[in-house]
């Protein structure tokens, strides 16, 4: 009996981990960035959020940024930000919260300048 409590408990927390990246969701905006100005304010922006979102309870909820490489020779969509999102209540949550709201407000004119071209979607986990 003392040896089936151990897998027990290992095979419930392991159920609980597949289920909670099932429910698991990515945001993803690609769009393009004028100049190194605007990208370092950008950044700037995302750090905020993702230090406000982590003091409202949400820490594993946050934007990750990335760009292509100099040497890519696209000319479109060269930068991303990536939501990382640990369900769809909590991207709800956050977003319909008054912190995430005033950010949100605050940036509205410089983060347009990013998301006006955007190419937006959300993606889930396929199993």
């Amino acid at each position: 009996m003392k040896k089936i409590i151990p897998f027990f408990l290992l095979a419930v927390i392991g159920f609980h981990l597949t289920t909670d990246a099932q429910e698991a969701l990515n945001s993803v905006h690609f769009y393009d960035i004028k100049n190194e100005a605007m990208e370092k304010n950008y950044i700037s922006s995302i750090k905020e959020i993702n230090k406000i979102m982590a003091e409202m309870g949400y820490p594993k909820n946050y934007y990750s940024y990335m760009k292509v490489s100099a040497t890519d020779t696209n000319k479109t969509y060269r930068s991303c930000t990536i939501g990382h999102w640990t369900s769809e209540k909590d991207y709800k949550v956050i977003h319909d919260h008054p912190k995430f709201k005033a950010w949100a407000e605050k940036n509205k004119d410089n983060n347009a300048v990013y998301m006006a071209g955007q190419l937006y979607r959300r993606f889930y986990a396929a199993d």
